[in-house]
């Protein structure tokens, strides 16, 4: 019988990742059981409510285990000559191959493949995977773990084409911004037995591009989203969570809907905006004007616009909705601050100090807890140690906003006394 906390693999075919025996794969040693992590319990919450998975799986999922995935040997892990395929050798697909030969992963082959032959050049030249090979069915033959590091409209075409080759058991994750469609296609074409880990890493820089500006280190420390789709097996999730570590980087699990909606707000809708504001101001009338007069303010806001445009586009449209969804609630914003102008300069100054204010404390991580509860209004002078237990970083910024605003109330007074109207 096994020792706790360890799977015999001559009885578990579970610890073969339900892989068939011959094929390679990873197969997992687990530690012993280990506090939910607090990530885990908001993965339970997001996760758990739209898709009916089972508890047990869910906390497979969620426990950290001395060894997962992609780890070495010599850490406690039995592992065969596993195949890792990656799809794609641009900046992340190189970034990815990079990173994981960086890691020295005993008993693990890097095969990589990329429709375009300079870029297969370049990985090559570059060392990014151990093997290069002609075609997408070559990449994923035998490959345990196929990471699709492609732009998101020929994600669905990538996978028609090489499911066939997939063995049974295989694990098959992405790093494009979108999810949805994404696993969507993934149900469609991907056989039973081969499970979808959706993925997408917080990482890079929008104007990079190509395996030239590819880096080892480009995860580490970073956020990668992983969204396992409902038929997605517990060790096909613990391989993808193996290698997101190797990479350095941290896995967040938020479910494929609340993983697009989330990004629409936070990165998508900025490209959105990046895109009008420039084509709004360029294609005005006095364009020569505004060009000369723009200065970092107006360049950082339009950033953006230095992107691959096709990435771009295809973010939008594979995520369409929930882009829609926050450029209408953008618009009511925008009319709010409008409406806003009208109104005394002091009700505008508090608007601006309490967004300065709340924007520090995203800054320093300090709303970012759920349970935190309501953050307070901008405190005036007899309320102000009361708002000093937001964060002692804040302290000299509060202070100098509340002393402000009693100063801006004390100038509006005098100039109502000066002309007879207080």
């Amino acid at each position: 019988m096994a020792k706790p906390g360890h799977h015999d693999t001559s009885t578990d075919h579970w610890a073969l990742g339900g892989m068939d025996p011959v094929a390679p794969t990873v197969i997992i040693t687990l530690g012993p059981a280990r506090p939910l992590p607090l990530a885990c319990r908001h993965a339970f919450r997001l996760y758990h409510a739209p898709h009916d998975i089972n508890a047990a799986i869910l906390w497979a999922k969620c426990r950290e285990p001395t060894a997962v995935g992609l780890l070495h040997p010599e850490r406690g892990q039995e592992a065969r000559v596993a195949r890792i395929a990656i799809i794609g050798l641009g900046y992340i697909g190189g970034s990815i191959g990079l990173g994981l030969r960086a890691a020295k992963l005993r008993d693990t082959e890097i095969v990589g493949f990329d429709d375009w032959r300079s870029a297969r050049r370049a990985a090559d030249k570059q060392d990014a995977v151990d093997q290069i090979v002609g075609r997408p069915r070559e990449a994923v033959d035998g490959a345990g773990l196929v990471i699709l590091a492609t732009p998101p409209a020929s994600t669905s075409e990538l996978l028609e084409e090489f499911a066939p080759a997939l063995g049974r058991g295989a694990a098959v994750t992405d790093t494009a911004a979108s999810k949805v469609k994404i696993e969507e296609w993934a149900g469609n074409h991907l056989p039973n037995g081969v499970s979808f880990i959706g993925g997408h890493p917080l990482a890079g820089d929008a104007s990079a591009f190509g395996i030239d500006n590819a880096s080892a280190d480009l995860f580490r420390g970073k956020r990668w989203f992983l969204s396992p789709s409902p038929n997605a097996s517990d060790s096909a999730v613990k391989s993808v969570l193996g290698m997101v570590r190797e990479l350095g980087a941290s896995p967040h699990f938020l479910s494929s809907e609340e993983h697009d909606y989330v990004l629409a707000g936070v990165s998508h809708l900025p490209l959105v905006v990046s895109s009008a504001l420039f084509t709004m101001l360029r294609g005005s009338d006095g364009w020569p004007d505004f060009g000369r007069a723009a200065g970092e303010t107006f360049r950082s806001m339009t950033a953006y616009n230095s992107g691959d445009p096709t990435m771009t586009t295809e973010i939008a449209v594979t995520n369409r909705e929930q882009v829609q969804h926050w450029i209408d609630r953008f618009v009511l914003e925008l009319n709010r601050v409008r409406n806003l102008l009208d109104e005394e300069e002091e009700e505008v100054f508090k608007e601006y100090s309490t967004a300065q204010i709340n924007h520090a404390k995203f800054l320093g991580g300090d709303d970012l807890d759920p349970d935190a509860g309501a953050q307070p209004d901008i405190p005036d002078a007899t309320s102000q140690m009361a708002a000093l237990l937001i964060s002692p970083r804040l302290y000299d910024r509060v202070r100098s906003m509340t002393k402000r605003s009693e100063e801006r109330e004390k100038e509006r007074e005098s100039r109502g006394r000066r002309w007879g109207r207080g």
